[in-house]
C-alpha cells in the first residue's frame, strides 16, 4: 500500500521549516487546484507551477524565488517555500499591502524620517548660526568710546548723518540733497530690544542740550563736534540711558538699503510735494524706491520736526516688515543680496559681533510685525534770542519715558494683537477676494487691479449688499494682514473680525464710490 505522505526536500537556508510533510489525496489535490482554503491555509493552483520553477505565491520582498533541483519531485501540495507560514484559523488579511513587501517599505520610510529632520534642523543651526557669522564680517566698522557692556534689554543708537561725501556731484542733484551738510545726525533714536520686543524712542534734531563737550546747543550737532562717541554720550548724560551699540547711515546708504529690499510700500492721507527735498508723491498708497523714500524722510517744510520724526517711525515699520517679509527670508539670494548691501549701507560700532547682530534680526521681525513701540522725548518749542527755532526738553516728562528704557518697562506696554507677536505680512502673502458693495459698474474690478497692481493676490471679485461703508473682513488672527490691505484700499476704515472667513475679504461701500 503507497504512503499517503510524500517527503519534499528543502533546500538549506531557505525560508521555512528543514522537512515538511503534507498528506496528499484527491480531496486535497482538488482544495489545492480549487484555489478556496482548506484547513485555514491558502493553496495555489497546479497551473501556477512550471518545471523547474515555482510560481503562484509571492515572494518576500528580496529574496529569489527558490528552484527544485535537477530530479525531486515535488508533491502536489508543497505550499510555495517563500510564504509564511500561518497556522490553521489564522487571520490572512486581504490587503496585499499589508500582508506583503510594503510594510517593510513603509518602515524603512518611518525610519529615514527622523533621520531627514535631524538633518533638516541641523542645517537650520548651522544657518542660524553661519548667517549671522557671516554678516559680521560684511558690515563696515567704525570706532565708538563711551559704550556699555550689553547687559538684559540692548539699547542700539541710531544715527542718520546727512553727509554727502558718498554721493557723487550727479547723485546729490538727483537725490536734491544739496552740497552742504558736515556731520550732523538727521535722524537719531534709541531702538531698545529685548527678545523680540523692541522700543523706539526718538530724539528730535532740535533739542537744546548740553553736549559732551560741556557747549550748550542742538542736539544734532553733537556728532559734528565728536563723531558718534560725542553723540553716545550726549544721548547718555541726557537720558541716562547706558548705548550698548551704534548703527549709523548716510544719505547714499539709506537709498542704496531701501532699493536692496526692492522699495517700500507705503499708503499717504495726502499729497506730499517739496522741491528742496526733490518728491512728489500722489496720496494713496505707493511702493518708493531709495530716492522717494530719503525724500519722504527728509520733508520739514510740509510740518514741524516732530511730524518728521513720526513719518520717519512710520517709515521704518514699513522697512522692517519688507526686510522681514517671507519673500525676503525664505529667498537665499534675495537674503544674502540684503545682507551684502546692507554691511555697505550701514556701519556699526567695533563691538557689535555676531549675537548682537542676531539680537537686532529678532528686533527688525518685532518692527515688522507690530511687537514694538515708539514714543517721542516731549520738547517745548522756543525761538532764542539769535532767532532759531528749537525744543527745550519736557523733564518731568521725558524722565518718564528715559527711565521705562532704563529699567525695561517700557516692554509692558507693548501691546500685540492677541497678546503674541504679530506675524509680519507683506502682500504676497496676503489673499483678498473683493466684493462691490456700492453699486458702482467696474469698481471691484477697478480695486481688484490696484491690489495687484501692488503685490496682492486677489483670488475673486463679485457683488454684495449695498452698504455704506467699506468693510476689511478677516479671520481670527489675521488681524496683521487685514490691516495691510486696508492701507492699500481707498476708504477702508473698518475691521471686522468674522470666524470662518478664509482670507481677506473687502466689502466696497458707497465711501470707495465716491473716493
Amino acid at each position: 500500500m503507497a504512503s499517503p505522505w510524500t517527503l519534499v526536500p528543502v533546500r538549506p537556508g531557505s525560508a521555512g521549516p528543514a522537512q515538511q510533510t503534507l498528506p496528499s489525496g484527491p480531496d486535497s489535490a482538488e482544495a489545492h487546484s480549487s484555489g478556496r482554503r482548506s484547513n485555514g491555509r491558502r493553496t495555489s493552483g497546479a497551473s501556477g507551477r512550471r518545471h523547474g520553477t515555482l510560481t503562484g505565491g509571492r515572494d518576500t520582498p528580496g529574496r529569489t524565488p527558490s528552484v527544485d533541483p535537477p530530479g525531486v519531485a515535488r508533491g502536489p501540495f508543497t505550499p510555495p517555500r517563500s510564504s509564511p507560514r500561518r497556522l490553521p484559523g489564522a487571520h490572512m488579511s486581504t490587503d496585499l499591502d499589508q500582508d506583503w513587501g510594503p510594510p517593510m517599505e513603509r518602515s524603512a520610510r518611518s525610519r529615514r524620517w527622523p533621520k531627514l529632520l535631524a538633518l533638516l534642523l541641523t542645517v537650520l543651526l548651522i544657518a542660524a548660526v553661519a548667517f549671522p557669522l557671516w554678516l559680521s564680517g560684511q558690515v563696515t566698522r567704525m570706532d565708538v568710546d563711551n559704550l556699555a557692556t550689553s547687559g538684559g534689554p540692548m539699547h542700539i543708537l541710531v544715527l542718520g548723518s546727512d553727509s554727502r561725501d558718498d554721493l557723487t556731484p550727479e547723485e546729490r542733484r538727483e537725490l536734491s540733497t544739496g552740497s552742504e551738510g558736515g556731520n550732523l545726525s538727521d535722524t537719531i533714536f534709541v531702538m531698545s530690544i529685548d527678545g523680540g520686543d523692541v522700543a523706539m524712542l526718538a530724539f528730535p534734531r532740535d533739542l537744546w542740550v548740553s553736549r559732551c563737550d560741556g557747549s550748550i546747543g542742538r542736539l544734532n550737532a553733537a556728532s559734528n563736534i565728536g563723531g558718534p562717541s560725542c553723540m553716545v554720550q550726549t544721548v547718555r548724560d541726557l537720558s541716562g540711558i547706558e548705548i550698548n551699540h551704534v548703527m549709523e547711515m548716510t544719505f547714499g546708504g539709506f537709498r542704496d538699503l531701501v532699493d536692496a529690499v526692492g522699495g517700500v510700500e507705503l499708503c499717504l492721507d495726502e499729497a506730499i510735494s517739496d522741491r528742496d527735498a526733490g518728491i512728489d508723491l500722489p496720496a494713496g498708497c505707493q511702493r518708493l524706491d531709495g530716492a522717494d523714500s530719503l525724500g519722504y524722510v527728509r520733508v520739514r517744510k510740509i510740518d514741524n520736526d516732530l511730524m518728521r520724526i513720526e513719518r520717519q517711525q512710520q517709515f521704518v515699520r514699513a522697512l522692517a516688515r519688507e526686510v522681514a517679509s517671507p519673500s525676503t527670508l525664505f529667498n537665499p539670494l534675495r537674503l544674502t543680496s540684503l545682507a551684502r548691501d546692507s554691511g555697505e549701507a550701514v556701519r556699526v560700532d567695533q563691538n557689535m559681533g555676531p549675537m548682537s547682530l542676531a539680537r537686532l534680526g529678532l528686533a527688525v521681525r518685532g518692527l515688522g510685525g507690530g511687537s514694538s513701540i515708539s514714543n517721542t522725548v516731549p520738547g517745548d518749542p522756543r525761538t532764542t534770542s539769535g532767532g532759531a527755532q528749537i525744543l527745550d526738553v519736557r523733564t518731568g516728562e521725558a524722565e518718564g519715558l528715559f527711565a521705562a528704557h532704563r529699567n525695561g518697562t517700557i516692554f509692558d506696554q507693548i501691546q500685540p494683537p492677541d497678546g503674541e507677536v504679530a506675524e509680519t505680512v507683506s502682500p504676497p502673502d496676503v489673499q483678498v477676494t473683493v466684493l462691490n458693495g456700492a453699486g458702482v459698474a467696474g469698481l471691484a474690478g477697478s480695486v481688484a487691479e490696484d491690489l495687484e497692481g501692488r503685490g496682492f493676490d486677489v483670488t475673486d471679485i463679485g457683488n454684495a449688499d449695498r452698504q455704506e461703508t467699506t468693510v476689511i473682513r478677516h479671520g481670527p488672527g489675521d488681524e496683521a494682514a487685514a490691516r495691510l490691505v486696508a492701507d492699500a484700499t481707498p476708504g477702508a476704515g473698518t475691521l471686522e473680525e468674522t470666524a470662518g472667513t478664509t482670507g481677506i475679504v473687502v466689502v466696497l461701500g458707497l465711501d470707495t464710490g465716491d473716493a
